[in-house]
């Protein structure tokens, strides 16, 4: 999906690229593609997260028909400790991800004030 909305948007600024040269549109298409990769990444991570959290709940539903009071206190924590782990984690990989992006940014950023200074 990515790569088709990508291939669409560079033929449609073919003609202005031609006319104003094209590697000043690069670094603004770097940081383009940068953008759509890191939020489809962290839309992945969502899905992925509140898949985990329905099945989980589908599970303690399941669990919490018990009479037992005790397995069902244990149940309960356990799910509370469990739901506490994947929001944990969820929030370390989503940090990693936009710190990646960041840092990608910025090294495009840094090679275009290099290029801006070299021209001037």
């Amino acid at each position: 999906m990515f790569e088709k909305m990508m291939t669409d948007m560079q033929s449609m600024m073919k003609p202005y690229q031609e006319s104003l040269g094209a590697k000043q549109f690069q670094p603004i298409s770097n940081l383009m593609i940068l953008q759509a990769k890191t939020l489809e990444k962290l839309g992945g991570e969502q899905a992925r997260f509140y898949t985990e959290c329905v099945e989980a709940m589908t599970k303690q539903v399941e669990t919490a028909k018990t009479t037992d009071k005790t397995k069902l206190q244990e149940a309960q924590v356990n799910f509370a400790q469990d739901m506490q782990s994947r929001v944990s984690r969820l929030f370390k990989t989503n940090m990693d991800i936009i710190t990646e992006a960041r840092e990608n940014a910025t090294s495009e950023i840094e090679t275009l004030k290099t290029q801006v200074k070299v021209k001037a």
